[in-house]
């Protein structure tokens, strides 16, 4: 029993980063940058932990994989309670499928708006600049609307929008990967 509830050491350093840092003390230090006008956290570093902690996951999953073991990444997520509290709170909210494809709608509309939108106006009404690397940036936003998508896909296959265009990963760099070097069968 207790082998079988033993969480493991990567998935753990993982959370801690993701978490603690990702969550807590990058988005403290940037804050606390721009109100005391301190170099101490810059929003390039806030982001490219988080693009280093998403990639990481990808290649743990993958490491998972590889020991052709039943645990996989999804099964040692399982083992952390706060994470089930969480995916039960997400299913007690998106109790329909419109409220489930609105949600995904307005993650896209957000992330045309962060993306294109602010940047645009920024660059030619006031002239300056957004102070973050704009690509590290839509990798983060691409992979939150791709795990968001597979999560609705998952637990709600019966969706007619997910229906539409399945995923085979959460993983944006595996979609990449598999639409571009994928062998076309037929």
């Amino acid at each position: 029993m207790q082998k079988e509830n033993k969480k493991h050491s990567g998935v753990v350093v993982l959370l801690f980063h993701a978490l603690l840092f990702n969550l807590v003390i990058l988005p403290a230090g940037f804050l606390y940058s721009i109100l005391f006008k301190v170099d101490y956290v810059s929003m390039d570093e806030w982001i490219n932990s988080i693009c280093l902690n998403l990639i990481t996951w990808q290649v743990f999953e993958y490491a998972l994989k590889e020991n052709y073991s039943p645990s996989g990444l999804k099964y040692e997520l399982n083992k952390f309670s706060f994470l089930l509290s969480i995916d039960q709170w997400l299913q007690k909210k998106l109790t329909t499928p419109n409220i489930r494809h609105a949600l995904f709608r307005s993650l896209f509309w957000l992330f045309i708006l962060i993306i294109f939108v602010i940047p645009s106006i920024s660059t030619f009404i006031f002239d300056f600049r957004m102070p973050y690397t704009s690509l590290r940036f839509t990798f983060i936003l691409l992979q939150l609307l791709c795990l968001v998508y597979y999560y609705i896909q998952n637990k709600y296959p019966n969706d007619a929008f997910v229906q539409k265009e399945p995923i085979p990963s959460p993983w944006i760099l595996e979609l990449i990967y598999l639409t571009l070097f994928k062998k076309k069968k037929g």
